[in-house]
């Protein structure tokens, strides 16, 4: 059945109009600065994600504009789950002596190998 080429046109500007529309979205997506953005987006609410559920063992105050609940006996000044009476625990991984208590392995290791090599080597 014959359409009107008046109607075809338009139905051909339509769909290249749609496309454009398209493909002006997909650009938007893919665009390095808008993904980076997300990626930022994304950070920062991990962060305070992290923040809010860690930081108070950690020492750190809340992330501000965050929600935390104060813990029964918590004052607003104390960090969430600690009550005012006792007193903050703040752990800190000492990277010095983990790098020592490391090699010390290593070459305890390595010293008792040696040992039953040389051993295995006096009764072969």
């Amino acid at each position: 059945m014959p359409q009107d080429p008046a109607a075809i046109q338009r139905q051909i500007e339509q769909t290249r109009a749609e496309l454009a529309e398209t493909i002006d979205a997909i650009a938007e997506i893919v665009s390095p600065r808008r993904v980076a953005e997300r990626a930022q987006e994304q950070l920062r609410a991990r962060t305070a994600e992290l923040r809010q559920r860690y930081g108070p063992a950690l020492g750190l105050a809340p992330v501000p504009g965050s929600e935390v609940e104060l813990a029964p006996g918590a004052t607003s000044d104390a960090p969430s789950g600690v009550s005012a009476q006792s007193p903050t625990v703040v752990r800190v991984v000492r990277w010095d002596r983990v790098v020592l208590a490391g090699s010390s392995m290593v070459l305890l290791v390595g010293g008792v190998r040696r040992r039953r090599r040389r051993r295995a080597v006096r009764r072969g």
